[in-house]
């Protein structure tokens, strides 16, 4: 399985708003791209890794994120509504005047913002009891 980068280097390309329908990527890095007033609907993404991008203003309908990593990226204004996030992570992303709306966080790594405005809205957050079992056996084995 190889990864492929996509990285938007001509600022030229994201002068326009884009409608994006039922894509799929998956096992890739996004990196720089910048689809500020987009509308994404019914996409899957797995696997996937954005870095520096910018959602400003988008609308995400209907949309999943399974094992995706979110990085240093722009959701100011944006609408997230009846999404999909499985085991996901977002680090130092920007959340002003965002909304999410029946959208599922499933073992998610979430910052205070995200969680946040996820309170509410029907949106729900499910996490797995961590089972400490193990981390005794680890501390076990490590004493002896």
């Amino acid at each position: 399985m190889t990864t492929q980068i996509i990285e938007i280097t001509d600022p030229s390309m994201s002068d326009s708003y884009q409608m994006i329908q039922e894509e799929s990527l998956e096992c890739i890095v996004v990196s720089g791209q910048i689809l500020a007033g987009s509308k994404v609907l019914g996409c899957n993404y797995k696997q996937v890794v954005f870095s520096q991008c910018d959602f400003f203003a988008c609308e995400f309908q209907g949309v999943t994120f399974e094992n995706c990593v979110f990085e240093n990226c722009n959701f100011n204004f944006t609408h997230l509504r009846n999404c999909n996030f499985k085991n996901c992570s977002f680090t130092n992303c920007n959340w002003k005047a965002t909304t999410s709306i029946k959208s599922i966080y499933t073992e998610c790594e979430l910052d205070q913002t995200l969680t946040s405005l996820c309170l509410g809205s029907g949106n729900v957050i499910k996490k797995t009891p961590h089972d400490h079992t193990t981390d005794i056996y680890i501390e076990i084995a490590l004493a002896s």
